[in-house]
């Protein structure tokens, strides 16, 4: 018989099992993630994994969602206290900060489209489906803070920001990466800002 466990202990689980994937994602990558390797990090047994999780893939899309709904409430906070007189500033220290955030969880992984695939293979529909949406709408959430109305700009201005994101992906390419993120993300907000 399965040990029950209490919601405390099942939120507690699911928490270190995200912190897991994150980490295993960031190292391994998709591929080189397993359920064992997930399992040993949080020190749960294999089929108390299976009671949570389907695969290893629907953890990963729920570690990116927690990381997007804590990540979102945490940035529209600080857009909300922003020096006005060093708007440039201030802005590119919270898009910078973003940015690093989701470099530093691993979930960058996410914009290789070789992870994604490997990822999609093994979701629902439903859930393929909320993955895609989530990658648009949390730069959809920040960039109509702005009040830009036009569904081209604000098109124009998720591309740029998804871009940027990018380039993590190259991140042993380039000799200071966080100086060409914050760099690159300066000029977005001057063209944001405009």
């Amino acid at each position: 018989m399965p040990k029950t466990y209490t919601e405390s202990e099942r939120e507690n689980i699911r928490r270190e099992l995200r912190a897991a994937a994150s980490l295993c994602l960031k190292k391994y990558g998709v591929r080189h993630t397993t359920v064992d390797e997930l399992v040993r990090m949080v020190n749960i047994p294999k089929g108390t994994f299976y009671l949570f999780y389907d695969n290893k893939e629907s953890l990963f899309l729920d570690a990116l969602s927690v990381f997007v709904k804590e990540e979102e409430e945490k940035y529209l906070a600080m857009l909300e206290e922003l020096d006005e007189n060093h708007i440039v500033t201030s802005l590119t220290t919270v898009f910078f900060e973003m940015a690093i955030s989701f470099y530093e969880s691993g979930l960058y992984r996410f914009l290789d489209d070789n992870q994604l695939n490997m990822i999609m293979r093994n979701l629902s529909s439903e859930d393929r489906a909320s993955l895609l949406h989530s990658r648009d709408e949390y730069i959809d959430k920040i960039l109509y803070y702005f009040s830009i109305e036009d569904e081209d700009d604000i098109t124009s201005f998720r591309v740029a920001f998804n871009s940027i994101f990018f380039l993590m992906l190259h991140d042993e390419e380039i000799k200071d990466m966080k100086k060409a993120l914050r760099t690159l993300i300066r000029g977005l907000i001057l063209q944001l800002v405009e």
